[in-house]
Protein backbone atom coordinates (compact mmCIF):
# COMPACT_ATOMS: atom_id res chain seq x y z
CA UNK A 1 0.00 0.00 0.00
CA UNK A 2 1.34 3.49 -1.24
CA UNK A 3 1.78 6.19 1.23
CA UNK A 4 -0.61 7.97 -0.14
CA UNK A 5 -3.22 5.16 -0.17
CA UNK A 6 -2.32 4.45 3.51
CA UNK A 7 -3.22 8.17 4.29
CA UNK A 8 -6.61 8.06 2.70
CA UNK A 9 -7.42 5.05 5.03
CA UNK A 10 -6.50 6.53 7.63
CA UNK A 11 -8.23 9.38 7.24
CA UNK A 12 -11.17 7.14 6.39
CA UNK A 13 -10.87 4.88 9.91
CA UNK A 14 -10.77 8.11 11.67
CA UNK A 15 -13.97 9.54 10.04
CA UNK A 16 -15.47 6.97 11.00
CA UNK A 17 -14.44 6.88 14.85
CA UNK A 18 -15.27 10.58 14.90
CA UNK A 19 -18.34 10.37 13.59
CA UNK A 20 -19.45 6.74 15.97
CA UNK A 21 -17.50 8.71 19.14
CA UNK A 22 -19.86 11.96 18.47
CA UNK A 23 -23.18 9.39 18.10
CA UNK A 24 -22.14 7.71 21.39
CA UNK A 25 -21.83 11.39 23.38
CA UNK A 26 -25.23 12.66 22.59
CA UNK A 27 -26.37 11.55 26.08
CA UNK A 28 -24.16 13.59 27.99
CA UNK A 29 -25.80 16.77 26.46
CA UNK A 30 -29.52 15.67 26.42
CA UNK A 31 -28.70 14.90 30.22
CA UNK A 32 -27.47 18.41 30.70
CA UNK A 33 -30.02 19.93 29.55
CA UNK A 34 -32.32 17.95 31.33
CA UNK A 35 -30.38 19.12 34.56
CA UNK A 36 -30.83 22.82 34.02
CA UNK A 37 -34.44 22.46 32.94
CA UNK A 38 -35.04 22.25 29.31
CA UNK A 39 -38.36 20.82 28.69
CA UNK A 40 -38.84 17.44 26.83
CA UNK A 41 -40.38 19.76 23.57
CA UNK A 42 -37.17 21.65 23.74
CA UNK A 43 -34.50 18.47 23.76
CA UNK A 44 -36.61 16.84 21.28
CA UNK A 45 -37.01 19.62 18.74
CA UNK A 46 -33.00 20.86 19.37
CA UNK A 47 -31.51 18.44 17.38
CA UNK A 48 -33.34 18.91 13.99
CA UNK A 49 -33.21 22.53 15.06
CA UNK A 50 -29.22 21.80 13.87
CA UNK A 51 -28.99 19.63 11.36
CA UNK A 52 -31.64 21.17 9.37
CA UNK A 53 -29.49 24.69 10.19
CA UNK A 54 -26.34 23.01 8.98
CA UNK A 55 -27.77 20.76 5.82
CA UNK A 56 -29.80 23.92 4.49
CA UNK A 57 -26.80 26.19 4.70
CA UNK A 58 -24.37 23.24 3.11
CA UNK A 59 -26.98 22.83 0.35
CA UNK A 60 -27.48 26.59 -0.34
CA UNK A 61 -23.23 26.90 -0.22
CA UNK A 62 -22.98 23.76 -2.72
CA UNK A 63 -26.27 24.43 -5.04
CA UNK A 64 -29.26 25.26 -4.12
CA UNK A 65 -30.89 23.94 -6.53
CA UNK A 66 -30.59 20.76 -5.17
CA UNK A 67 -33.33 21.52 -3.09
CA UNK A 68 -36.01 21.48 -6.26
CA UNK A 69 -36.38 18.15 -7.30
CA UNK A 70 -37.47 17.25 -10.46
CA UNK A 71 -40.13 14.71 -9.23
CA UNK A 72 -42.06 17.23 -6.48
CA UNK A 73 -43.82 14.18 -4.77
CA UNK A 74 -40.45 13.36 -3.39
CA UNK A 75 -40.93 16.49 -1.10
CA UNK A 76 -44.14 14.56 -0.04
CA UNK A 77 -42.36 11.65 1.04
CA UNK A 78 -39.32 13.50 2.51
CA UNK A 79 -40.64 15.87 4.47
CA UNK A 80 -44.13 14.13 5.39
CA UNK A 81 -43.64 10.43 6.06
CA UNK A 82 -39.58 10.66 6.69
CA UNK A 83 -39.55 13.49 8.59
CA UNK A 84 -43.11 14.51 10.30
CA UNK A 85 -43.77 10.90 11.01
CA UNK A 86 -40.58 8.66 11.19
CA UNK A 87 -37.81 11.34 12.29
CA UNK A 88 -39.99 12.58 14.66
CA UNK A 89 -40.91 9.74 16.29
CA UNK A 90 -37.55 8.72 16.58
CA UNK A 91 -36.41 11.70 18.28
CA UNK A 92 -39.37 11.94 20.84
CA UNK A 93 -38.80 7.96 21.39
CA UNK A 94 -34.80 8.86 22.15
CA UNK A 95 -35.63 11.62 24.39
CA UNK A 96 -37.94 9.61 26.46
CA UNK A 97 -35.52 6.30 26.57
CA UNK A 98 -32.26 8.78 27.97
CA UNK A 99 -35.28 9.76 30.57
CA UNK A 100 -35.94 6.14 31.47
CA UNK A 101 -32.61 4.28 30.86
CA UNK A 102 -29.03 4.59 31.48
CA UNK A 103 -27.06 6.08 28.13
CA UNK A 104 -25.24 2.95 27.38
CA UNK A 105 -29.06 0.96 27.31
CA UNK A 106 -30.42 3.75 25.05
CA UNK A 107 -27.19 3.43 23.27
CA UNK A 108 -27.37 -0.09 22.39
CA UNK A 109 -31.20 0.36 21.42
CA UNK A 110 -30.14 2.94 19.08
CA UNK A 111 -27.43 1.02 17.83
CA UNK A 112 -29.40 -1.85 17.47
CA UNK A 113 -31.57 -0.35 14.80
CA UNK A 114 -29.80 -2.39 12.14
CA UNK A 115 -31.07 -5.48 13.00
CA UNK A 116 -34.54 -4.23 11.74
CA UNK A 117 -33.04 -2.66 9.11
CA UNK A 118 -32.32 -6.58 7.81
CA UNK A 119 -36.12 -7.10 7.89
CA UNK A 120 -37.14 -3.91 6.29
CA UNK A 121 -34.87 -3.94 3.06
CA UNK A 122 -35.52 -7.19 2.55
CA UNK A 123 -39.26 -6.82 2.34
CA UNK A 124 -39.15 -3.72 0.79
CA UNK A 125 -36.07 -3.71 -1.35
CA UNK A 126 -35.69 -7.88 -1.69
CA UNK A 127 -32.27 -7.41 -0.03
CA UNK A 128 -30.91 -10.81 0.17
CA UNK A 129 -30.66 -12.33 3.78
CA UNK A 130 -27.77 -14.85 4.80
CA UNK A 131 -27.47 -17.11 6.99
CA UNK A 132 -24.64 -15.65 8.63
CA UNK A 133 -27.05 -12.07 9.00
CA UNK A 134 -29.56 -14.40 10.56
CA UNK A 135 -26.85 -15.68 12.94
CA UNK A 136 -25.81 -12.21 13.98
CA UNK A 137 -29.06 -11.13 14.80
CA UNK A 138 -29.99 -13.98 16.78
CA UNK A 139 -26.89 -13.61 18.66
CA UNK A 140 -27.36 -9.81 19.01
CA UNK A 141 -31.03 -10.30 19.94
CA UNK A 142 -29.47 -13.08 22.91
CA UNK A 143 -27.42 -10.05 24.11
CA UNK A 144 -29.53 -7.96 24.12
CA UNK A 145 -32.09 -9.62 26.49
CA UNK A 146 -28.88 -10.14 28.69
CA UNK A 147 -28.71 -6.21 29.07
CA UNK A 148 -32.21 -6.89 30.31
CA UNK A 149 -31.55 -9.24 32.20
CA UNK A 150 -34.80 -10.95 31.03
CA UNK A 151 -33.21 -14.78 32.15
CA UNK A 152 -32.54 -13.80 35.87
CA UNK A 153 -35.97 -12.23 36.60
CA UNK A 154 -35.38 -8.69 35.54
CA UNK A 155 -33.72 -5.48 36.74
CA UNK A 156 -35.78 -2.69 39.09
CA UNK A 157 -33.27 -0.18 37.21
CA UNK A 158 -34.63 -0.93 34.17
CA UNK A 159 -38.37 0.20 33.72
CA UNK A 160 -41.10 -1.32 31.21
CA UNK A 161 -41.21 2.58 29.68
CA UNK A 162 -37.88 2.35 29.29
CA UNK A 163 -38.03 -0.44 26.77
CA UNK A 164 -41.23 0.50 25.59
CA UNK A 165 -39.16 4.09 24.06
CA UNK A 166 -36.23 1.79 23.57
CA UNK A 167 -37.59 -0.38 21.35
CA UNK A 168 -39.38 2.22 19.68
CA UNK A 169 -36.41 3.96 18.92
CA UNK A 170 -34.82 0.96 17.46
CA UNK A 171 -37.55 0.82 14.92
CA UNK A 172 -38.45 4.36 14.21
CA UNK A 173 -34.75 4.83 13.39
CA UNK A 174 -34.71 1.65 11.12
CA UNK A 175 -37.96 2.56 9.16
CA UNK A 176 -36.58 6.08 8.83
CA UNK A 177 -33.22 4.85 7.44
CA UNK A 178 -35.10 2.79 4.75
CA UNK A 179 -36.89 5.66 3.33
CA UNK A 180 -33.63 7.52 2.90
CA UNK A 181 -32.28 4.34 1.22
CA UNK A 182 -34.95 4.61 -1.29
CA UNK A 183 -34.56 8.58 -1.31
CA UNK A 184 -30.85 7.94 -1.77
CA UNK A 185 -31.31 5.57 -4.40
CA UNK A 186 -33.67 8.13 -6.35
CA UNK A 187 -30.57 10.45 -6.46
CA UNK A 188 -30.99 12.66 -3.62
CA UNK A 189 -27.74 13.43 -1.62
CA UNK A 190 -28.17 12.78 1.91
CA UNK A 191 -27.78 16.72 3.24
CA UNK A 192 -30.55 17.23 0.86
CA UNK A 193 -32.24 14.52 2.35
CA UNK A 194 -31.82 15.48 5.68
CA UNK A 195 -32.50 19.18 5.31
CA UNK A 196 -36.23 18.11 3.73
CA UNK A 197 -36.01 15.42 6.49
CA UNK A 198 -35.71 17.87 9.85
CA UNK A 199 -37.99 20.25 8.36
CA UNK A 200 -40.58 17.65 8.56
CA UNK A 201 -39.66 16.77 12.25
CA UNK A 202 -39.78 20.52 13.29
CA UNK A 203 -43.12 20.89 11.55
CA UNK A 204 -44.98 17.86 13.23
CA UNK A 205 -43.43 19.40 16.68
CA UNK A 206 -44.37 22.69 16.08
CA UNK A 207 -48.25 21.95 16.90
CA UNK A 208 -47.24 21.03 20.08
CA UNK A 209 -43.63 23.01 20.37
CA UNK A 210 -42.43 25.05 18.26
CA UNK A 211 -38.95 26.40 17.24
CA UNK A 212 -40.56 30.01 18.72
CA UNK A 213 -40.89 28.14 22.06
CA UNK A 214 -37.70 26.90 21.93
CA UNK A 215 -35.62 30.13 21.35
CA UNK A 216 -38.06 31.45 24.46
CA UNK A 217 -36.99 29.00 26.84
CA UNK A 218 -33.62 29.12 26.28
CA UNK A 219 -33.57 32.71 26.33
CA UNK A 220 -35.25 32.36 30.24
CA UNK A 221 -32.52 29.62 30.95
CA UNK A 222 -29.70 31.83 30.24
CA UNK A 223 -31.32 34.80 31.89
CA UNK A 224 -28.19 36.27 34.12
CA UNK A 225 -25.62 36.65 31.40
CA UNK A 226 -24.50 32.75 32.15
CA UNK A 227 -23.08 31.63 28.70
CA UNK A 228 -22.42 28.10 29.63
CA UNK A 229 -25.64 27.32 27.93
CA UNK A 230 -24.89 28.97 24.68
CA UNK A 231 -21.11 26.80 25.22
CA UNK A 232 -22.93 23.79 25.53
CA UNK A 233 -25.01 24.61 22.46
CA UNK A 234 -22.32 25.38 20.20
CA UNK A 235 -20.13 22.49 21.04
CA UNK A 236 -23.42 19.93 20.73
CA UNK A 237 -23.73 21.72 17.71
CA UNK A 238 -20.13 20.78 16.43
CA UNK A 239 -20.70 17.32 17.35
CA UNK A 240 -24.27 16.62 15.94
CA UNK A 241 -22.21 17.98 12.21
CA UNK A 242 -19.63 15.44 13.30
CA UNK A 243 -21.98 12.80 14.10
CA UNK A 244 -23.82 13.05 11.02
CA UNK A 245 -21.48 14.22 8.21
CA UNK A 246 -17.97 12.48 9.31
CA UNK A 247 -19.38 8.77 9.09
CA UNK A 248 -20.79 9.53 5.42
CA UNK A 249 -17.77 11.54 4.59
CA UNK A 250 -15.35 8.07 5.51
CA UNK A 251 -17.06 6.11 2.63
CA UNK A 252 -15.26 8.35 0.07
CA UNK A 253 -11.87 7.00 1.61
CA UNK A 254 -12.12 3.30 2.96
CA UNK A 255 -14.61 0.64 1.81
CA UNK A 256 -17.53 0.42 3.69
CA UNK A 257 -16.92 -2.53 5.31
CA UNK A 258 -14.31 -1.00 7.43
CA UNK A 259 -15.98 1.68 8.49
CA UNK A 260 -18.89 -0.49 9.88
CA UNK A 261 -16.14 -1.74 11.90
CA UNK A 262 -15.62 1.56 13.71
CA UNK A 263 -19.25 1.64 14.82
CA UNK A 264 -18.55 -0.40 17.82
CA UNK A 265 -17.46 2.79 19.21
CA UNK A 266 -21.11 4.45 19.71
CA UNK A 267 -22.26 1.92 22.52
CA UNK A 268 -18.63 1.73 24.00
CA UNK A 269 -18.64 5.72 24.28
CA UNK A 270 -22.09 5.92 25.76
CA UNK A 271 -21.55 3.15 28.36
CA UNK A 272 -18.00 4.71 29.54
CA UNK A 273 -19.74 8.30 29.69
CA UNK A 274 -22.35 7.16 31.66
CA UNK A 275 -20.26 5.31 33.77
CA UNK A 276 -17.74 8.35 34.34
CA UNK A 277 -20.33 11.21 34.36
CA UNK A 278 -22.95 10.22 35.41
CA UNK A 279 -22.36 6.93 37.40
CA UNK A 280 -24.26 4.42 36.04
CA UNK A 281 -23.67 1.01 36.87
CA UNK A 282 -23.84 -2.08 35.03
CA UNK A 283 -23.93 -5.49 36.39
CA UNK A 284 -21.69 -8.21 34.80
CA UNK A 285 -24.39 -9.64 32.81
CA UNK A 286 -25.16 -6.52 31.88
CA UNK A 287 -22.14 -5.67 30.41
CA UNK A 288 -21.47 -9.12 28.31
CA UNK A 289 -25.26 -8.75 26.73
CA UNK A 290 -23.94 -5.17 25.35
CA UNK A 291 -20.65 -6.63 24.05
CA UNK A 292 -22.07 -9.72 22.31
CA UNK A 293 -24.94 -7.49 20.93
CA UNK A 294 -22.06 -4.99 19.72
CA UNK A 295 -19.68 -7.49 18.28
CA UNK A 296 -22.63 -9.70 16.31
CA UNK A 297 -23.84 -6.17 15.36
CA UNK A 298 -20.30 -5.26 13.97
CA UNK A 299 -19.82 -8.72 12.17
CA UNK A 300 -23.54 -8.32 10.30
CA UNK A 301 -22.50 -4.23 9.41
CA UNK A 302 -19.21 -5.92 7.96
CA UNK A 303 -21.06 -8.66 6.27
CA UNK A 304 -23.51 -6.05 5.05
CA UNK A 305 -21.39 -3.62 4.10
CA UNK A 306 -18.80 -5.78 1.79
CA UNK A 307 -22.41 -7.11 0.32
CA UNK A 308 -23.26 -3.40 -1.31
CA UNK A 309 -26.31 -2.89 1.68
CA UNK A 310 -26.96 -0.10 3.46
CA UNK A 311 -25.16 0.11 6.81
CA UNK A 312 -25.83 1.88 9.97
CA UNK A 313 -25.37 5.53 8.77
CA UNK A 314 -26.40 6.28 5.46
CA UNK A 315 -24.10 5.15 2.31
CA UNK A 316 -23.62 7.79 0.25
CA UNK A 317 -20.46 10.29 -1.03
CA UNK A 318 -20.29 13.61 -0.28
CA UNK A 319 -19.25 14.87 -3.75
Amino acid sequence: MSFLKKRSFALGILLGCAGAIATGVFGIFFNYFDMIGLSSGGRTILTPCLVFFACFSFTVIKNPKLLIPKEKKFLFTMIVISGGILYSTYNYAYVMALDNLPMSITALFNFSNAIVLVVLLRLFFKEAISKKKIICCSIALIGILLVLEVFSGGNKGISVLGVFWGITVTISLALAYTIDYFHIKKGFPFYVIQTYTCLGAIIAYSFQYSLLDLCTELGNLSVGNDTSLWIVLFIYFNVVVVSYVATTASYNFVDASYTSLTYVLEPVVAAVSGFLIFKERLTNVQIIGIMISVIAIVLMQYIDSNQESLPLKKRTEIK
